[in-house]
């Protein structure tokens, strides 16, 4: 670990620049650019905190660090830094997921809509169903993104260790287990997990 200390606010958004121009191996392999993050509290941070790709400030620091950061952190605790990572991580997962089970579903419809099954079939899907489905689509992908609701912050070691408690895909708002985990657990231990569901039910 490299630390540097008593930097000015130049050789701070310096520093970073150095940094970003790093090339560093993906989560595939590849050699990609490396994405900085920086976390201050001060007027003397806000040139570092705007040159960096994440900008983080705490809550308790100046107006112009607040300004010049991309996440704010409301209770000035740096153990947030890692759970607002973790959370971004989280969410952008489920986007993707949106994303392709909305295209999934779409393709899947749209040549039922578009009566391709008509020349062998003499059947066309009545406007009042495609309707249906294309609403169907939409509410699928807000319960989805509703689910975030059921976010379970990791803990953080005195180490630095992260633990997850759950797999935070669709962790239940009774346990730190999400349903897939909790089926699985079924097939290992039946009693144990007929416990558990009984309690969410």
């Amino acid at each position: 670990d490299n630390v540097c200390s008593s930097v000015s606010p130049e050789g701070k958004a310096d520093l970073i620049r150095r940094l970003q121009k790093r090339r560093v191996k993906g989560r595939h392999g590849r050699l990609v650019e490396n994405r900085v993050a920086f976390v201050g509290d001060g007027i003397n941070d806000a040139v570092a905190l705007a040159r960096s790709d994440v900008g983080i400030a705490i809550g308790a620091g100046t107006e112009v660090a607040v300004e010049a950061a991309d996440i704010v952190l409301v209770r000035s605790q740096l153990h947030d830094v890692v759970v607002s990572l973790h959370l971004s991580r989280v969410v952008f997962d489920r986007i993707r997921l949106n994303f392709v089970w909305a295209m999934a579903y779409n393709l899947f419809a749209i040549p039922f809509a578009a009566g391709f099954l008509y020349p062998f079939t003499d059947w066309t899907l009545p406007p009042a169903f495609a309707g249906l489905m294309m609403a169907f689509s939409s509410v699928s992908v807000v319960m989805s993104s509703l689910l975030l609701r059921t976010y379970v912050k990791p803990t953080i070691n005195d180490d630095g260790t992260m633990e997850e408690r759950g797999c935070t895909r669709f962790t239940s708002c009774l346990t730190d287990r999400c349903y897939s985990c909790m089926f699985n657990m079924r097939i290992e231990n039946d009693d144990e997990s007929l416990e558990m569901i009984s309690a969410i039910v």
